[in-house]
């Protein structure tokens, strides 16, 4: 981390977190540890390789702001490791192994430095299992030279592809998605947590070529309504920054090439306004709904600014009413449940009815998560509504008919009724 309000430098104080911060960090501490048990869910697996990189990693320490410290990234991603493997191996004769290299990456020498320290601090605390320790790399250079190098060694690894890279960088100019296309491209079980500081390139946008030529080197530049912009700003003056917010949306998942996306809001603490996105991009759907389960379990902490149910990304500027009615989702809000799962028991009657012909739930489900606020278990019971409401058939993928109950598999099989009367069609739509 280069800017200066991150400064670590051995015999002085870390620099202060903030609550929300501590939030990103709980979630990737967390993200780290179901990643690892659910790779591994089927009981036989004997090994799991996989590297961590945390492109932007910080010195792994800081103050809190009641004055406490509090570990970063790297000790805690190397935490839920050993809490995974702790947990795998409980009462097991044969041990499963974890194998993980950690690549811990800065430009600043005094914060590599600073992270050695501090790790070996937390080794001899014991906080950090040895073996860990062990396979740990701290680099001092800028991400993106150091990249190709990085994916060369890990596709050299035998079986050693499912890599997850952390990249929680202070600006939004220092990732350019065609980078984040080539890691999921080159490495057949990456996965990639990053931040975007949403805020901080709305804030100031307008069409000069000093804003247009740093969309335009992370690959944003065609996704930003230039023209339309300052109308945008003049006539919606309290929507532009959602409807540009759908358009970078619509870039980030394009250019970034995944199959699978999250991409939601970390809450603020106070009066400060929504700033940044968490984004989580994979091409595995299992990847996918383990994120989005988290962040239903930091319900609190999460939110958007677009629909509660299916969302589109991009701008329709014949549905600009909707938009102006659009508020602000938020996963912990009142009935912020319900609105989610009303919404996608909507969108699945309209889109089986549509279809009408039989369709597998993990590909209905497939379909639609990245534009979705839903979890795995919201979509279930949006299933189980149609269901109960007899407006669908579900049968198991033996062909067996189902009884209407709240348990169904991906696997099962979905299709509509004859006449399916409450979600009718429109061409027009």
């Amino acid at each position: 981390m280069a800017d200066e309000k991150y400064v670590w430098q051995i015999g002085l104080p870390p620099p202060l977190i903030n609550r929300h911060s501590q939030t990103k960090h709980d979630i990737i501490e967390e993200y780290v540890r179901q990643y690892i048990l659910t790779l591994m869910a089927p009981a036989n697996i004997p090994e799991l390789k996989l590297s961590i990189i945390d492109g932007f990693c910080g010195g792994g320490c800081y103050q809190t702001e009641s004055g406490n410290l509090t570990d970063g990234s790297p000790i805690l991603m190397m935490q839920a490791v050993r809490d995974a493997r702790i947990r795998l191996n409980l009462e097991r004769r044969i041990p499963r192994n974890i194998n993980v290299n950690y690549y811990f990456i800065d430009i600043l020498h005094d914060t590599t430095r600073y992270l050695d320290h501090w790790l070996k601090a937390k080794l001899s605390d014991n906080a950090i299992a040895l073996e860990d320790y062990q396979k740990t790399e701290i680099i001092t250079d800028n991400f993106l030279n150091r990249l190709p190098q990085l994916i060369q060694k890990i596709k050299q690894q035998k079986r050693g592809e499912h890599a997850l890279f952390v990249l929680d960088q202070y600006c939004y100019k220092d990732i350019p998605l065609p980078a984040m296309a080539g890691i999921l491209r080159e490495l057949k079980g990456a996965e990639i947590v990053m931040t975007f500081n949403v805020d901080n390139l709305t804030t100031y946008l307008s069409d000069r070529a000093a804003n247009r030529k740093p969309l335009e080197n992370i690959g944003l530049d065609a996704y930003v309504p230039w023209q339309e912009l300052k109308q945008l700003k003049a006539t919606q003056k309290r929507e532009w920054r959602r409807i540009l917010q759908r358009h970078l949306a619509n870039g980030i998942k394009r250019e970034a090439g995944a199959k699978f996306m999250t991409l939601f809001f970390v809450k603020p603490y106070g009066a400060n306004s929504w700033g940044y996105w968490l984004i989580h991009l994979s091409n595995v759907y299992r990847a996918h709904a383990v994120m989005k389960a988290l962040h239903w379990t930091h319900a609190t902490e999460f939110g958007h600014e677009l629909e509660s149910g299916i969302f589109v990304l991009g701008y329709d500027a014949n549905k600009d009413s909707d938009y102006t009615r659009q508020q602000t989702f938020e996963f912990g809000g009142e009935g912020s449940k319900e609105a989610c799962i009303d919404g996608m028991r909507e969108y699945f009657g309209k889109t089986i009815f549509q279809l009408d012909k039989p369709v597998k739930l993990a590909d209905l489900f497939q379909n639609c998560v990245t534009n979705s606020t839903a979890a795995e278990p919201h979509l279930m019971e949006a299933i189980g509504q149609l269901h109960s409401a007899k407006d669908v058939v579900i049968t198991s993928k033996d062909g067996a008919k189902k009884r209407i109950n709240k348990i169904y598999k991906p696997s099962d099989i979905i299709e509509p009724v004859k006449q399916l009367s409450l979600y009718v069609y429109d061409k027009d739509s």
